[in-house]
């Protein structure tokens, strides 16, 4: 038998401490504000699958030791 819990409902997140120092914070939140400038201008980051990933590691690993 599966049971699923949705636990967002039993953690408080607001009691959660911020481990974050401000300068992570600052960082963290220039980046999300570009993240999201750049989808509002239609800029999407294209994202390589594992596969592109690998081949392209491979690629620059061979021309490192060539």
């Amino acid at each position: 038998m599966n049971t699923t819990t949705d636990t967002e409902e039993k953690i408080d997140f607001e009691a959660i401490e911020d481990e974050l120092t401000p300068e992570q914070r600052a960082y963290w939140e220039a980046s999300i504000e570009r993240d999201l400038r750049d989808i509002a201008e239609g800029k999407h980051n294209k994202y390589l699958t594992l596969d592109e990933f690998e081949n392209k590691l491979i690629e620059a690993v061979r021309k490192i030791y060539a």
